[in-house]
């Protein structure tokens, strides 16, 4: 069967979702694959939503006047947190506040969790923003990380898998409050609590996680 021509001009007989079948599998006839990697190159712990959302940034880039109807998709909350409008937007902010931190802790992975994932209060269940300032609550792990924490005396919860939100004494200990009090900034000042787990694995097991892999 003759693949289908690519008509930017939009309208007539293409398919609603050009990149439809391009690389979904072992033997896909698309170029590039859709996997996000790491500077490691393992891609273990990203779902197929977080490479769908992937793909809704790309196609969402060009704006615009390009072809056929991929302008205003809902935003998908199993990939995209409470308190952002798009994707694109928790890109810009959670993108460059992993990477700051990888400056310092090499091996850092972050995922977000609290209200922000579950879009309700753990204490109160109101709706995230609902009449109030919502936080985001972050987790952080990874070897270095974790073993900074505990030589510079962070307090570890009984089990010893993870930390409470970081104190400002604990961020200042840790040479991360400057990069906090930057992303609380950019967020317009919602509050931002940082958690250590001794992996990402123990965060997702332990509470809904949005882990940002970009």
């Amino acid at each position: 069967m003759a693949p289908r021509p690519r008509n930017p001009g939009g309208g007539g007989d293409n398919p609603p979702h050009p990149r439809r079948g391009e690389g979904e599998g072992e033997g896909g006839s698309g170029g590039n694959p859709r996997r996000r990697q790491h500077g490691g190159g393992k891609v273990s712990h990203v779902s197929e939503t977080q490479v769908e959302a992937g793909r809704t940034l790309g196609a969402g880039r060009s704006g615009g006047s390009g072809g056929g109807g991929g302008g205003s998709r809902p935003v998908d909350r199993r990939t995209v947190p409470h308190g952002f409008d798009s994707f694109q937007e928790f890109q810009a902010f959670a993108g460059p506040l992993r990477q700051r931190m990888r400056e310092q802790y090499p091996d850092l992975e972050m995922g977000f969790q609290g209200s922000s994932v579950t879009g309700r209060s753990a204490d109160t269940g109101a709706p995230f923003d609902a009449g109030r300032t919502s936080d985001f609550d972050v987790a952080i792990s990874g070897d270095s990380l974790y073993q900074a924490a505990r030589a510079r005396g962070v307090e570890f919860r009984g089990d010893g898998v993870s930390t409470g939100p970081l104190s400002d004494a604990d961020l200042r200990a840790l040479g991360l409050d400057g990069i906090v009090s930057d992303a609380r900034a950019q967020a317009g000042g919602r509050p931002i609590n940082l958690m250590i787990y001794r992996t990402m694995e123990d965060a997702t097991g332990r509470k809904p996680t949005i882990r940002v892999w970009f």
